[in-house]
Formats: C-alpha cells, structure tokens, sequence
C-alpha cells in the first residue's frame, strides 16, 4: 500500500456493529466498502454500488455472525490478496479456525462495541504476530475509541462477555430502573432524562469500585429510607445475576467455535 493513498477496507457484513464503526474520522482515513447480506459491495465513502473492482484490499473486518463464517466462511477468501490483513470481530471464532478457514496467518481478532459510533468502544485486540499490529492500523482502530491489546486469546472471550455484551446489560438495567422510577411516580410524569442523568452523574464522581462502596455508605443512614431499599436490593442477590450474565456470554463465546460446520475448502 502506498504511504500517500487512503488504505483500502472492505466490511464483510453490514449490520449494526459494522455500521456502528463507521465515522467521520474513518471514512477521512480509509475507503471503505461494505459487502452487505445480498452480496452487493458498496462504496461506503461515495455512498454508492460499486460495479467494477479488484480485490486489492488492504484490511478486511470480519463483522459477520459466528455461524455464517463457520457455515460459509470459504467463500471469502476471493476478496483475500498476499498483503490483505484481517480483522475477525466475530464472536467465539478462534484465530486458528479463521487462519484455517481463509488460508491465511495475517489475522487478529478485536472485539469492538456499538459505542464505537461516538469513539467510546473498548476494543480489546488479539494476535500471534505483534507485527501485524502496525501503526495505520492502529490509527484505524483508534476511530473506535480505546486500544486494550491481550496477550491471550481467551481475554476475547472475556471482552466479548463484558465490553461486548456489557453495553445490552447495562442499557437494560438502566432501563427497568427508569420504568420502575416512572411507575412509582406515575401521577407525576417523570421526566426520564433525568432520572438517566441520575446514573451519569453517579458514575461521573465516582471512578472506582471503592469510591462506590464509600458513596453508597455515605448515603445509607441507618433505619433510613435508603437502606430499606439498599437492603432489599441486597436480599434480592443483585451481584449473582450480573457475574451469572456475563458468565454465561463467556461460555457461550467459548462454545461457538466448537460448532463449526465441515465445508469444502
């Protein structure tokens, strides 16, 4: 790839991860062209189909679902030169599968969030080859948000069950929090942005675990109104529910690579 030309990128899946990556800053690094589910390639930067092209990629992401690679993966290799590098975001795929499946040993798995979109995903990274890890891809990486780089490959797992998955929980609970404040309040017609400022602003004087625990102390009065409710969260075994959440992403991340399907080469 020249040193004067824009890398040359194709997302192989166009769903809501892959859409979630791209941004202002990534469309001024890179041309990006998108393979969507009808197997039409579109120019992402120029917003149109492209009907003449080579594949002279210099990155492709891999942001298609586990069991389509695992069904169908072969049938990307034609999109693969010498030089192209991948990057696998899938879930639960191992590296040695896709080294396998693509006939290639140029590959890293990252694991990316949706809050990407706003340059705030935590994208952990994982590679045999430190090499393949260079400074234009990291610039790409960087569009993303944070660069977490692990040394062992069962940390993508990890981050697939808390940086991947966390976002849906923690939407999720902050949610049935606002509905519960709004159907307490009913009569009232709580104004829900603040009651979900409520949790920004928490989080925002308090940046440790131990800062928490010493926040939630210095509120919980005894034979208050606080520790009646602190008490019954408490009861209700809060703490299992979340670590069994994210332990049952981990194993099923862990499990996904064990179903690949046998697909001719």
């Amino acid at each position: 790839m020249s040193a004067t030309l824009k890398p040359k990128v194709l997302f192989i899946g166009y769903g809501h991860l892959a859409k979630s990556l791209i941004s202002k800053k990534l469309l001024k690094l890179a041309n990006i062209h998108a393979l969507n589910s009808k197997n039409v390639i579109k120019n992402i930067n120029l917003k149109k189909k492209i009907s003449n092209f080579n594949y002279d990629y210099d990155y492709i992401f891999l942001l298609i679902r586990p069991n389509i690679f695992l069904t169908f993966g072969n049938q990307f290799k034609k999109y693969l030169s010498k030089e192209t590098l991948v990057i696998s975001c899938m879930a639960g795929v191992k590296l040695s599968t896709i080294e396998k499946t693509l006939k290639s040993k140029k590959i890293l798995r990252i694991m990316p969030n949706v809050m990407a979109s706003d340059n705030k995903s935590q994208t952990h990274i994982y590679t045999k080859n430190k090499n393949l890890f260079d400074s234009k891809l990291k610039n790409i990486l960087s569009t993303f948000g944070t660069i977490i780089n692990v040394r062992d490959e069962d940390r993508i797992n990890f981050a697939t069950s808390v940086f991947g998955s966390g976002p849906a929980f923690i939407a999720y609970l902050v949610n049935v929090f606002v509905k519960a404040s709004k159907k307490l309040a009913k009569p009232y017609n709580i104004n829900e942005k603040e009651v979900i400022g409520l949790f920004k602003n928490v989080i925002d004087i308090n940046k440790s675990s131990k800062m928490l625990d010493v926040f939630v102390n210095s509120i919980s009065s005894k034979k208050g109104t606080t520790q009646a409710g602190v008490n019954y969260i408490k009861s209700q075994n809060i703490e299992k529910i979340i670590y069994t959440a994210f332990k049952r992403a981990y194993e099923r991340a862990k499990e996904i690579d064990s179903e690949k399907k046998n697909t001719k080469s």
